[in-house]
């Protein structure tokens, strides 16, 4: 059992510690990242709620039997109550949070939440799989990194609405580009046992949707890093002169003015 919970929460750990240390220019707390972790872990009970309330009002969908309804299932009983839930515990953990003082921290704190759900989910796919260490080895490097670039996704939204962008269109954006990365994640991943006579090509779609998610998560991890440096950067002091980097020596190396031999 112990050994099962250990490879479940593993791929989520060390994503965690890769985006703590991303963080470079000013880290969070770590007490301020388990928490949000936890946050994450409650998220998917919240998920599990807000499925329970969908299907009393009739609104769940289960049906892997064919490609509409593997594309239904995906919306219905995946991206959106689990996308909802984790967007909820994210701005219950920010609301109030001193810590939460720089763009990049946006991502950082959804993706402790994001992974947070996703080792929770992993814990118990495992633990009703018959063979869970192969369950434990795909979903380390498909489910896992998936919530954790759609968290980051969301984080990159939130951070950009909290300091200050109020349109409407990124207001949207928060909660919807995660549903809809999620959506044709899982409604991908759902058709892939449909027909194996296109198993084939929903792989490769499945693949170069994973690479397209993790080459936009780099690069909005990137964009919010240097919007924290420029804001930190401190603004030039009127009347100072400006710096002026003196030409090179003749017959000198640029880099050091050392005279050349």
């Amino acid at each position: 059992m112990l050994l099962i919970i250990v490879t479940a929460i593993l791929p989520a750990l060390l994503l965690g510690w890769w985006i703590y240390r991303k963080d470079s220019l000013r880290p969070e707390p770590l007490k301020q990242l388990y928490r949000a972790f936890l946050f994450g872990v409650g998220s998917a009970f919240v998920s599990l709620l807000i499925s329970t309330l969908m299907g009393l009002m009739g609104l769940m969908v289960y049906d892997l039997g064919s490609y509409t309804g593997a594309v239904s299932t995906a919306l219905f009983a995946a991206a959106l109550p689990e996308e909802v839930a984790k967007l909820t515990m994210l701005w219950l953990f920010l609301r109030k949070n001193p810590y939460y003082d720089e763009y990049f921290d946006g991502i950082v704190y959804a993706a402790c939440v994001g992974l947070g759900f996703a080792a929770t989910e992993n814990v118990l796919y495992l633990l009703q799989s018959e063979d869970w260490v192969m369950t434990g080895l795909i979903r380390g490097i498909t489910a896992v990194p998936a919530h954790f670039a759609i968290a980051c996704a969301m984080g990159y939204f939130y951070s950009k609405r909290h300091f200050g962008d109020n349109s409407r269109l990124t207001a949207v954006c928060v909660l919807a580009v995660p549903i809809i990365i999620h959506w044709v994640y899982d409604a991908l991943a759902f058709s892939e046992s449909i027909n194996p006579a296109v198993s084939v090509v929903i792989n490769i779609l499945f693949i170069l949707l994973i690479w397209r998610v993790y080459s936009s998560t780099m690069r909005r991890i990137g964009n919010l890093q240097q919007l924290d440096r420029a804001r930190m950067t401190p603004p030039p002091v009127p009347g100072a002169p400006p710096t002026i980097t003196p030409p090179p020596l003749p017959g000198s190396d640029k880099n050091n003015n050392t005279p050349l031999a």
